[in-house]
């Protein structure tokens, strides 16, 4: 599994606590599994931890 992939899905439990307590969570509910689906298609589509850097940082190392 790849490195983006591992700390997009650690988010999960978190959420979990966040919608637990929280009364208006339909927003937030959206938001968050719209990031999450967006960051974990990013991994899946672009294969890996270096493509997504260079996708947005243009080559910055």
């Amino acid at each position: 599994m790849h490195l983006p992939a591992i700390l997009a899905l650690q988010t999960v439990p978190f959420a979990g606590l966040i919608l637990a307590g929280k009364e208006d969570k339909d927003l937030f509910t959206v938001v968050y599994i719209a990031a999450l689906g967006l960051i974990l298609a990013l991994d899946f589509l672009l294969g890996g931890t270096f493509e997504i850097a260079t996708a947005f940082g243009g080559g910055v190392r």
